[in-house]
């Protein structure tokens, strides 16, 4: 069989609504020698009929029929299936520019990185980092990268992809997050496509979008990410970056739960904190950690003054945030429903 340049897998699950624009994006790709992987999770809706549809007009799209069992299960369902020299993963609710595979492949090749980064637009934001010349990034210039876990902000080497058996934890949300940490700390060679190249759609109805039970498997996460890096021996290395990713995680987690979830994530959040936790803790400066974190895990300990500290500063963050989120609310989604039923 032949060997595409690139595989782009592609979940798919209940987003009929958007999937035509997802694989219109795809099989239109200015280079033409990819293979398209899409795995349907046991979607209940009509997406399975509009995969069909795209694979009756191009041959080089495929399709993997599962029981629904999630983002992670249906990505790590396409590997064995993988011919490309590198890989890309698209969501299927998202859309790609025309040209993402042919920019890309070109770097990838020029560098011989395993990992090829570019910008992924979120919301109204985008990061755009830069490296050195030199073959082997430093490691100043790895650490950004550990703040971009997304696995569709890359494309990988597909041989570094399995060869390091960067398999997505089932049955989590926030999965990408431990792949991104082995990738980014076993990489030699990483290279960047300055340019907004993925669309990310803000889908209400994704679990991203949410809160509620699955935001305690970030702390799982967490320590599944330390027992790696201390198995690895990179934790002395990265120990400072792991430590405040996760403290500003778990509570910014916990400023999005509902009240009723509070109680049991905070003494969840308070047994999974390490020596070294509460170390980093009570000798970070406020640029390492925001007040904001730091009261929140004095609050978890139980003192009742710092339980009316964090909520005092949790009230001014909502109250300096809110102009924004008024102006969204009140005056730019009315103008975009009446801009659409016109």
């Amino acid at each position: 069989m032949s060997k595409p340049k690139i595989t782009i897998i592609i979940p798919v699950y209940n987003v009929e609504k958007y999937l035509r624009q997802c694989l219109d994006s795809v099989v239109n790709q200015t280079m033409r020698d990819i293979q398209i992987i899409c795995v349907n999770d046991g979607s209940p809706d009509n997406s399975r009929s509009i995969l069909q549809e795209y694979a009756d007009r191009d041959s080089r799209i495929e399709i993997i029929d599962k029981p629904n069992g999630g983002l992670s299960s249906a990505r790590n369902a396409a590997y064995p299936y993988i011919r490309g020299k590198y890989t890309l993963f698209v969501d299927s609710d998202d859309w790609v520019e025309l040209d993402l595979c042919e920019k890309t492949y070109h770097k990838a090749e020029e560098t011989g990185a395993e990992m090829t980064v570019f910008a992924l637009q979120r919301g109204s934001g985008r990061k755009v980092l830069s490296f050195s010349s030199n073959d082997r990034i430093t490691l100043a210039e790895k650490i950004p990268l550990l703040d971009v876990p997304s696995a569709c902000s890359k494309i990988w080497q597909t041989d570094f992809l399995l060869g390091n058996k960067l398999y997505f934890f089932e049955g989590l949300t926030g999965e990408d997050n431990p792949v991104n940490w082995k990738a980014v700390t076993q990489a030699n060679r990483i290279s960047i496509v300055p340019e907004q190249l993925y669309h990310y759609r803000c889908n209400p109805g994704s679990i991203s979008q949410t809160t509620g039970e699955h935001s305690f498997d970030q702390i799982f996460i967490y320590g599944k990410i330390r027992e790696y890096l201390l198995e690895s021996g990179y934790y002395a290395t990265y120990r400072d970056k792991f430590i405040s990713q996760k403290l500003r995680i778990l509570c910014e987690h916990y400023q999005c739960l509902p009240a009723v979830l509070k109680a049991r994530y905070k003494s969840m959040t308070r047994e999974s904190l390490t020596a070294d936790d509460r170390e980093f803790l009570h000798a970070t400066s406020r640029k390492q950690l925001s007040n904001m974190v730091k009261l929140f895990y004095k609050m978890i300990d139980g003192d009742k003054t710092d339980v009316l500290k964090f909520q005092a500063a949790y009230a001014l963050d909502q109250i300096i945030r809110m102009p924004e989120r008024v102006l969204r609310h009140w005056i730019i989604k009315p103008i975009k429903k009446r801009l659409k039923a016109a």
